[in-house]
């Protein structure tokens, strides 16, 4: 019986052993990282409070600009098409973070939901003559995937070059059972899984996912934004499930840099470096003005999280927001309140409730502080707001895939568009304001428990 106690006693003593070691290992990794202190208080707390839950997640979680990572996977170049003779000071700031100018040779069409965008890529895959190249994070198991699926296989079948690119985690399920998929590889297409669990455990990385998403035809039409691809984002006729997004058809020297981003990623995922075949001549666009900005582990700079830092500094009379989920870093929560002292006017969009119950309780956090700070906060009806996208004065905006939050800053491998055209600003400015219509402006009063709540969730909204 004493025997049986001693050991019991050695083993609990070992056990606090083992997890002081795994705890002080985890802090002291962290304090050799660039972790921001704001993350590193948050990761702290939840290592020594529950360590057993903790240290996992840290280890799963944790990772941004991993060496290992950035060596395998090589670092983003994006090629510089036709610059246009343009300049302002946010295209200079974004090619100073070696980012390529503004290409001109561009005829943008703003698609202002589900349905226009699910026309708009219909049509697309109709016209594909040479290759179809898509990347997405969810890739849906419906209707609307079925029917994509039917016209990429015969499509493949008449000899278009047919690859899907799809992130593991976004669409986990569908990697367990791809019976859909394998439809398109015994007509001729190919799939893979971005950063696939299954496909090789030891070097996957649950952090970093591929949240990038466009549509490639022959190399001078892309579909891109916020959307992915289900019946949520996508549909013929409009339903009561279907979400409220933003997404955009660029035809043009633009689609390049897209199909830049695609071959990379690609080649990364399945070994197999692409050579596409272009068009000799390209269709005639107009003078559109699109600048591609990816972002992510693979991007030596971090170009999106600072011209989102910059871009209060440099308005001069709007900022609008609109985003599903908005949890940024505390530098751009500063500067959008001096942003607000000096008069412009800023107004942030969000879904009344979105798909993250927990993202939802953060975010109010930091709305309420903007509120305070006479900041206008709107709260959408209704449905689910998926849009991203940021309009800046009468001088850009930006549309995307890219969340205000964190992980889309720092985390997410995602790209965005900044559309410097009139045309393209004047668009999504009616879009904005039709979406406002539809919403319900202000933070309700909350009592003591309620702010303590929420203040809870937005330090540790780095972690979620």
């Amino acid at each position: 019986m004493e025997s049986m106690a001693l050991y019991q006693f050695l083993k609990l003593e070992l056990l606090s052993i083992v997890t002081l070691l795994l705890t002080a290992g985890a802090v002291a990794h962290m304090l050799s990282t660039r972790k921001k202190p704001k993350s590193m208080l948050a990761w702290v707390v939840v290592i020594i409070s529950m360590p057993y839950i903790g240290i996992p997640l840290y280890i799963i979680f944790s990772g941004r600009k991993i060496e290992k990572t950035i060596l395998k996977k090589g670092l983003l170049v994006l090629k510089n098409y036709t610059p246009a003779h343009f300049s302002s000071q946010m295209s200079q700031f974004l090619v100073s973070q070696e980012i390529p100018p503004p290409t001109s040779r561009n005829d943008v069409t703003l698609c202002k939901n589900g349905v226009e965008a699910y026309h708009a890529l219909m049509q697309m895959l109709r016209g594909a003559e040479r290759f179809i190249y898509i990347s997405t994070y969810i890739f849906g198991d419906d209707e609307v995937t079925e029917e994509i699926i039917d016209l990429l296989c015969e499509k493949a079948r008449k000899g278009v070059d047919v690859k899907l690119m799809i992130d593991s985690l976004g669409s986990f399920r569908l990697e367990l059972f791809p019976k859909n998929l394998q439809r398109l590889r015994k007509a001729g297409g190919e799939y893979c899984f971005f950063n696939s669990f299954i496909r090789n455990p030891i070097e996957f990385r649950l952090n970093l996912r591929n949240h990038r998403k466009s549509i490639n035809v022959d190399g001078d039409r892309v579909l891109s934004g916020g959307m992915n691809i289900a019946r949520e984002y996508l549909s013929a006729t409009t339903h009561a499930h279907l979400w409220t997004d933003l997404s955009f058809v660029i035809r043009g020297d633009a689609a390049l840099h897209y199909l830049d981003i695609f071959l990379f990623d690609w080649e990364y995922t399945t070994g197999e470096r692409l050579h596409p075949p272009l068009r000799k001549k390209p269709p005639e666009a107009s003078e559109h003005l699109v600048q591609v900005v990816p972002s992510g582990p693979d991007v030596r700079n971090d170009a999106y999280f600072e011209s989102m830092l910059y871009t209060p500094f440099l308005a001069q009379e709007r900022i609008w927001i609109v985003t599903p989920y908005f949890a940024p870093d505390q530098s751009i929560l500063d500067a959008l309140i001096v942003a607000k002292h000096r008069g412009v006017e800023i107004r942030i969009v969000v879904p009344d409730t979105s798909d993250h119950l927990l993202v939802d309780v953060a975010r109010n956090g930091f709305l309420r502080e903007l509120q305070e700070e006479g900041i206008e906060i709107y709260f959408y009806k209704n449905r689910m707001l998926h849009a991203k996208m940021i309009l800046v004065d009468d001088c850009y905006c930006v549309i995307g895939s890219a969340n205000f939050d964190e992980r889309s800053f720092f985390y997410n491998y995602e790209t965005v568009s900044f559309f410097y055209a009139d045309a393209q600003i004047e668009a999504a400015q009616m879009w904005a304001e039709e979406v406002q219509l539809e919403c319900t402006p202000g933070l309700a009063p909350a009592g003591r428990v309620r702010i303590m709540f929420e203040n809870f969730f937005k330090m540790f909204s780095p972690v979620i």
